[in-house]
Formats: structure tokens, C-alpha cells, sequence
């Protein structure tokens, strides 16, 4: 029987040769994402697998070579061992299997005891003990690849740097031509989920040695210096890349996210790169740093020249819809929707894209401008088959629920099926939304509450559990999941500036909420929310002419209820009450029933701004 290494990964930590030790959790992706691109040179993975770094490793074929195999009779008492051990298994019992396996594995030197007490240590989500496994199995298997591959990456995720790195050098050297440079990319992705993260970098610059010919070597390396702190080094290495390949996307696109110079540096060789060679993803990766830079209008331009140039290339059609959906430019977004989706309806069923996400788009229109029925109508044209069909009926639920209809959105949610996880925590997530804006928030956390235990690290359900959290006055469970979202996402400045602003909001540790928000302004420069909680720091900390300034800009970059009723409390203590009446009136156009506003007025005693 052949036990794969995925269908052993569970979701639970169980200890195995010591009851009182505590495990760390073993991820399959970081496990496997170097040890079998390695071997992609005798097996490649299937399209299934392609999203899946684990499948790489569950499907590589582990060969029981007869030369490895010792010449030990099958006795009863081994029999009678394997088969307790596996009934121990099914019990729930792991460790007794575990210490099982490894015996028989020292006493027969046979690989496939060691082996199958790995994939139980694995299973366990042991990575100390699947080492030891792991170093048996290919003891006495030397010649076995995949226990060369899965030795070094555990020895990599135990922090035995040293150890990993004549192994990883030898399965490097073996890499061929052709499959050298995603191997590259998988091994700094091994490397970073270890622990030691300094040691890391080292052991990468070290393997890369005779690599550094190659633009992705320097582009992967300052990936780890990013990850250590280190922003000058990592910028140096992206301009060396950059140097070796002007027109090398990955490396621009990751400079502009160090900081502003970086990103006019990046903008700057992109334009030579298209200057040069205007083709689509140029064009692209352009725009993008457009937008990063907020140069909307050089980005429009990108788009449409890529439209331009070849007219049933229907994607461009759809960036200048979000540009102008973002701006709010509705009647124009509208257009370019409809454009995009009639002719995603007309292109041959080979060639056909799906125009589902259209049509989302176009219903969500509708419903800002309050025309329930049209969205409705938008929605009914996205069928069963269409990969966004699961978004249109949570789409048609949020509609329901605005109509005041929130138990018959829910049964519309609940009456939604589908196999796929990402689908299932969206809906999930979906239904506590319904809930938080029917102002259930207790209900709405206990919803988040039963995604979580089903989807642990899935970083919208956090954070949306956080606002929850802060709607109910709950501050320690709000703190803790943005704590962790920071350490799973450490470059998303939502979860910096949610807690940020938090702290500035109840007026306490504003030192520490000043670094939270700075920290998210440097991830997100141009987020006008951030912006407006960095004003909001500055008044909390006396500051009242730095928080003008910035809510002022704040509120030019996105109109919004709450920065404007920001921006008049300010304005009000500031002593420009007739200023700060105007900011209100203004929010209110935006919302008038918006709380924060409502409460900013009730607070002053100002009535009809």
C-alpha cells in the first residue's frame, strides 16, 4: 500500500515520542515546495497539482529499490508490531505507531519502516520527528531522491542550516538547464518559512553562488533580505537584477514596494523596458506601478493602448472599469463593463473568457445607485457553470440583506454548496458580513467564530473577526487577530492600521499606535484610510495642524463619511467651526445616516450642519 504525504497532513498537532513536548506546526507547502521541483526532472506534476505545493511530494513516486532493501525474513513479531502500530493509528494514537515504525526501521534497517514512520510524523505535524524518520529512511536508502529532498527540507524547517546545505547544494548541481530558475524561486520560499531567517539568507547567497549570472538569483535573495529587514541590501540586489534584465517584471514590481524611491526608480526602468519593447505584460507591469504610484491617468493610458493594439483582448477592458469604478465614475465603468462582457459572449467556446465577473461588477453599480432589480437582472446571467457563480449569489444575498431581508439572505447563503474550501470560508465569511451590518455583532463573531475553526489562517476571516471584536468592546481577542494576521501577512497594512487606529481611537499607547499606522503608511502610501488614521494619531497626540493637513488629503483622495467627520472634529477643536460644519455637511451627503458622523455631531451639540 502506497501512503501519500498529503493524504497524511492534518490540520492537528499531536505529539509523538513525548507526551509533554510541544511540536511545532509542520506546513506540507514549505515541507515540499523545494524537495520535488527538484525532482520535476524525472516526474512532472499534473495541472491538478499546479496550485498545490504539496501535491508535488504526495504524487512523486518513492521506488522501493531492491538494492536498498535488507535481507530480513518477515516474522510474526514484525508482522505483529506493524499491525499494532497501525491499529494504534486508527485509535488516534500516533505516537505509539510513530516509536513502532522507528524500531523496526533500527532493527531491520529496512527504508520503508523509516519511511512510514515519516509520513506518520508528518501526518502528526512533527517536524523534529519526522526528521529523525526522515534521516533513517535515507540512511539506508542513500540513493533515494526523495529522501535526500525531504531530509534537506526538514533539516531547513529545524533550523540545521549547516546540515541542509550539502544536500541542497548536491540536488542544486543535479537541477537541469530548463528547470533551474523555478527551482531557484522554490528554494528561497523553503528557506523563508524556516526559523532562521539570518542563517537563511547566508545559506541562500551561498547556493546561489554560481547562479548570480541569473536576474532571478538577485531577485530571490533580496526577497530574503526583505524578510530579514534589510532594505538596502534588498534594494541593491533588485537593481542588479534590474541591471542583468531591464525589463525584468518581478524585480521592478517588488522595488516599488521598499518605499517611494524605489517605486520612481521602478517606474523609471519600466519605461525605458516599454520604450523599448511595448508589448502586453510591459504595458502591464507599467500600469501597475502606475497605480502603486497613483498616476491613474499613465495607467489608463497603458490600458488603452493595450486595448488599442489588439482589440479583442478584452482584459484591458476591464482595469479601465476598476479605474473608473474606484473614482467612482460609474456611467464610464458601466460601458467598459458591458463592452468587456458582450464580448467575452462572443468569443468561440475555446477562446472564451468568462464574463461572470462582469456582470458582478455591473450589479454591484446598480446597487449603489439603489436599483435593486437592474443588479438582480445583471446577476441572472451568470450561470451555474461560470466560475463566478458562487460570487453572484453571495452577491444576491448582500442585495437581500440591504432590502432588509437578512434571514432570507442567510438561507440564501445556507442553500450554497461547493467542495471548494476557498468557496466555502467566502460564504462563510459572507453570512457573518450580513450579521456585522445588521449591527449583530455578537451573532456575526460566532459566525467567524465556526469559519475560523474550519480555515485557522485564512487572513479575511480574521480580520474581519478583529472588527467584531471591536464592535463588541472586546480589545484583547481584536489585538490577537491582528497580531497574528501581521505574522501571516506581514505586508498587509490593513491589519497595522486596524489596530493603529484602534489604539488612537480609545486615546491609549499612541506611541506604539504612531508605528502601527506609520508602518501601514509605508506598505500603502497613497490609502487614503490609512491616511485619515495618521491624522487621526497626530490629534490624538496634540498635533492638530498635521492632522488637518492629512485628513484634508485623506478626504480629497477618497471621499468618505468617516474622514469627513474626522476632519470636522479637528477643524472644531481647531477653532474653524464654520470649516469643520462644512466638512460634516459634506459627509452627510455621502451617508446620512452614518454613525460616526451622527455621534461627532451629538458630541459638539451641532445640529444641521
Amino acid at each position: 500500500m502506497e501512503f501519500l504525504f498529503a493524504d497524511l497532513l492534518s490540520k492537528r498537532s499531536m505529539p509523538l515520542t513525548s507526551p509533554k513536548r510541544t511540536l511545532a506546526r509542520l506546513s506540507a507547502a514549505a515541507l515540499a515546495v523545494f524537495a520535488l521541483t527538484v525532482s520535476g526532472a524525472h516526474a512532472q506534476p499534473s495541472d491538478d497539482d499546479a496550485d498545490d505545493p504539496g501535491a508535488s511530494v504526495a504524487s512523486a513516486p518513492i521506488p522501493d529499490d531492491a538494492k536498498d532493501l535488507p535481507n530480513v525474513e518477515l516474522s510474526s513479531e514484525i508482522l505483529y508490531t506493524v499491525l499494532a502500530a497501525e491499529i494504534a493509528l486508527q485509535r488516534g494514537e500516533p505516537g505509539p505507531a510513530f516509536n513502532a515504525y522507528v524500531e523496526l526501521a533500527r532493527d531491520t534497517k529496512d527504508p520503508r519502516m523509516a519511511k512510514r514512520a515519516a509520513e506518520i510524523a508528518l501526518r502528526a505535524q512533527s517536524p523534529a520527528d519526522a526528521l529523525t524518520a526522515v534521516r533513517l529512511w535515507h540512511e539506508y536508502a542513500p540513493d533515494d531522491q526523495s529522501a535526500a529532498q525531504l531530509d534537506a527540507s526538514l533539516l531547513i524547517l529545524n533550523g540545521k542550516l549547516d546540515e541542509a546545505q550539502p544536500l541542497l547544494a548536491t540536488q542544486l548541481a543535479a537541477v537541469p538547464e530548463d528547470q533551474r530558475i523555478p527551482t531557484i524561486v522554490q528554494l528561497q520560499v523553503l528557506i523563508a518559512r524556516g526559523p532562521d531567517r539570518s542563517g537563511g539568507l547566508k545559506l541562500l547567497q551561498n547556493l546561489l553562488k554560481n547562479d548570480m549570472q541569473r536576474p532571478v538569483s538577485s531577485l530571490v535573495i533580496a526577497r530574503q533580505q526583505l524578510i530579514v529587514g534589510d532594505q538596502q541590501g534588498a534594494r541593491a540586489s533588485l537593481e542588479q537584477a534590474l541591471k542583468l534584465k531591464p525589463d525584468f517584471e518581478p524585480a521592478a514590481l517588488l522595488l516599488a514596494q521598499i518605499g517611494p524611491d524605489e517605486r520612481k526608480e521602478a517606474i523609471a526602468a519600466m519605461e525605458k523596458a516599454v520604450q523599448a519593447s511595448p508589448t502586453r505584460d510591459l504595458r502591464t507591469t507599467l500600469a501597475q506601478l502606475y497605480l502603486s504610484d497613483d498616476q491613474i491617468d499613465n495607467a489608463r493610458k497603458q490600458f488603452e493602448a493595450m486595448h488599442g493594439n489588439d482589440p479583442k483582448d478584452l482584459a484591458p477592458l476591464l482595469a479601465l472599469a476598476l479605474i473608473d469604478l474606484q473614482q467612482k465614475q460609474f456611467d464610464e465603468a458601466s460601458a467598459y463593463l458591458q463592452q468587456y462582457a458582450e464580448g467575452a459572449e462572443k468569443q468561440s467556446n475555446s477562446l472564451r473568457v468568462d464574463a461572470g465577473q462582469a456582470y458582478i461588477y455591473l450589479a454591484e453599480i446598480e446597487v449603489n445607485r439603489k436599483d435593486y432589480p437592474a443588479a438582480l437582472k445583471w446577476l441572472d446571467k451568470i450561470t451555474s457553470g461560470s466560475p463566478q457563480y458562487i460570487g453572484s449569489r453571495i452577491t444576491r444575498a448582500q442585495i437581500q440583506a440591504q432590502q432588509g431581508d437578512v434571514e432570507g439572505a442567510r438561507r440564501t447563503l445556507a442553500a450554497l454548496q461547493s467542495a471548494d474550501p476557498h468557496d466555502q470560508a467566502e460564504i462563510m465569511r459572507a453570512d457573518a458580513g450580513i450579521l456585522f451590518d445588521a449591527k449583530r455583532y455578537a451573532d456575526a463573531r460566532a459566525r467567524l467564530n465556526e469559519a475560523i475553526a474550519k480555515f485557522p489562517d485564512d487572513p479575511d476571516l480574521l480580520y474581519d473577526r478583529a472588527m467584531a471584536s471591536e464592535k463588541l468592546a472586546d480589545y484583547g481577542p481584536m489585538e490577537t487577530d491582528l497580531r497574528k494576521l501581521m505574522t501571516l501577512q506581514p505586508n498587509n497594512p490593513n491589519a497595522f492600521n486596524a489596530l493603529g487606529y484602534s489604539l488612537a481611537d480609545r486615546n491609549e499607547r499612541l506611541p506604539e499606535a504612531q508605528k502601527l499606522v506609520e508602518r501601514a503608511t509605508a506598505l500603502s502610501p497613497r490609502d487614503a484610510f490609512i491616511m485619515d488614521s495618521l491624522g487621526w494619531v497626530k490629534y490624538r497626540q496634540g498635533d492638530k495642524d498635521q492632522a488637518i493637513t492629512l485628513l484634508r488629503h485623506a478626504y480629497q483622495i477618497q471621499p468618505n463619511a468617516e474622514i469627513g467627520a474626522h476632519l470636522g472634529e479637528v477643524l472644531w477643536v481647531s477653532g474653524h467651526q464654520d470649516e469643520a460644519k462644512q466638512a460634516w455637511h459634506d459627509a452627510l451627503k455621502l451617508e446620512p445616516d452614518n454613525e460616526t458622523v451622527l455621534n461627532t455631531l451629538k458630541h459638539f451639540d451641532v445640529t444641521n450642519p
